[in-house]
C-alpha cells in the first residue's frame, strides 16, 4: 500500500511514514497499521502532536479519516518512533494513506496547526458546513469535512 507523509512549510515535524494493511481472503482492505518515525524541528520542546491519517481511493477521493496522537514530551532536535493499528474494516476502494502533522503542541502552551486545520475551524462557521460527526473516526460515524489531505 502506498503510503505518503506531506509536508507542510512551517511545520515543526518532519516524519517519515510507512503503512501496512492486511487482507481479508478476499484481498479487501481489513485493518492497517501505520509507522511514523518523527523528529521536533522546533527550538521549543513538545508535548503532543496530533497527525491526520486520510484513507484515499484511486481517484484521491477521502475513504476514511482517523486522528493519531502522540502525546510526548520531545526535545528540540529529538527524534521518536510510533504506531498506530486501526481495527475495521477500510473501503475497498482504498489504495494508499496520507499522513500529516495537523496540531502541535509546545511546553510552553503554544502550538502550531497545519492550514488544514485552520480550514476546518473555518469551515464551522454558521452555513459554511461544518463537519458531521467529529472525532474523524470513520469506525464510530465520525468523520471530517471533505478537506484534502
Amino acid at each position: 500500500m502506498d503510503c505518503e507523509y506531506i509536508t507542510e512549510e512551517n511545520c515543526p515535524i518532519h516524519a517519515t511514514a510507512k503503512c501496512h494493511v492486511d487482507l481479508d481472503p478476499f484481498d479487501a482492505p481489513m485493518s492497517s497499521k501505520i509507522y511514523l518515525d518523527y523528529k521536533n524541528n522546533s527550538d521549543k520542546p513538545v508535548s503532543a502532536v496530533k497527525f491526520r491519517v486520510r484513507f484515499v481511493d484511486a481517484e484521491g477521493k477521502d475513504r476514511g479519516t482517523f486522528h493519531a496522537v502522540d502525546s510526548f514530551y520531545l526535545q528540540p532536535g529529538g527524534e521518536r518512533s510510533q504506531k498506530w493499528k486501526r481495527d475495521f474494516t477500510l473501503h475497498p476502494g482504498v489504495v494508499s494513506m496520507k499522513v500529516r502533522a495537523l496540531q502541535v503542541k509546545y511546553s510552553d502552551g503554544g502550538g502550531w496547526q497545519s492550514v488544514k486545520m485552520q480550514e476546518l475551524a473555518g469551515s464551522s462557521e454558521p452555513g459554511a458546513g461544518a463537519p458531521s460527526g467529529g472525532g474523524g473516526d470513520p469506525a464510530a460515524g465520525g468523520g471530517e469535512a471533505a478537506v484534502s489531505p
